[in-house]
């Protein structure tokens, strides 16, 4: 793909302008209904990037050239919207510690490693999943927040939140937090397939564990496409 470019500004007259890359990285985390986004591939590609660009080995039409590349990114993004890969691009947690051992100038042997937790999302999830309240915004709850995200996700769509509405089957527990469970899995479930992602502000969760309750029934979705 580099020498493609540095082939076309050539006819341009601009063969000799230096390349760069400016992003490249692996995520170190993402949903259930995504692949691959895990710790050790993150780990495996960033270390053998850094190690192979150590050496400066340009490219076919450029053997040799030193090429500038940046890793994305630097920290998670945790407050980022999205699928859960945009959250898990970093080297670093958002508190500052590492998510695993890297050395970006690549000459560390890269047998001299920690071991690696093992890839668990290498193939297909293809199970249930719901989006519900997230823990951590269950624990330390925001009315207010999950209260707005909780209305939104009831405006939107035929019927999301009927099965919430008082005397219906999902009415009870009446609280916010069971309630917004509730909205953010019947819309995340009408939604996913037209681009709807389980995150609603960083209140919403994905989760493998049926959140059903007596006879109250949560939508699921597969988790492969």
């Amino acid at each position: 793909m580099l020498d493609a470019v540095v082939i076309a500004m050539a006819k341009l007259g601009y063969g000799h302008v230096k390349l760069a890359i400016a992003e490249t990285g692996w995520p170190n985390g993402c949903d259930y209904n995504q692949i691959g986004g895990n710790v050790h591939n993150a780990a495996i590609y960033n270390r053998n990037l850094a190690a192979r660009m150590a050496k400066n080995p340009g490219t076919p039409v450029r053997p040799g050239a030193k090429m500038p590349v940046f890793v994305f990114s630097l920290y998670n993004e945790d407050l980022k919207p999205g699928p859960g890969t945009e959250r898990h691009w970093g080297l670093y947690y958002a508190n500052g510690t590492a998510v695993y051992e890297i050395d970006l100038t690549g000459r560390r042997p890269l047998g001299s490693y920690p071991p690696l937790p093992a890839p668990e999302n290498n193939t297909p999830y293809k199970g249930p999943i719901w989006c519900v309240l997230s823990a951590a915004a269950s624990n330390k709850l925001n009315e207010t927040a999950v209260g707005n995200a909780l209305s939104y996700a009831c405006g939107q769509g035929n019927g999301t939140c009927d099965a919430i509405q008082p005397g219906k089957t999902c009415y009870t527990p009446n609280t916010t937090a069971a309630h917004a469970s509730y909205a953010f899995n019947s819309y995340w479930q009408q939604f996913e397939k037209t681009g709807a992602t389980c995150y609603f502000n960083n209140l919403a969760e994905q989760t493998i564990k049926d959140p059903s309750h007596g006879s109250c029934r949560f939508p699921s979705s597969s988790g492969s496409p």
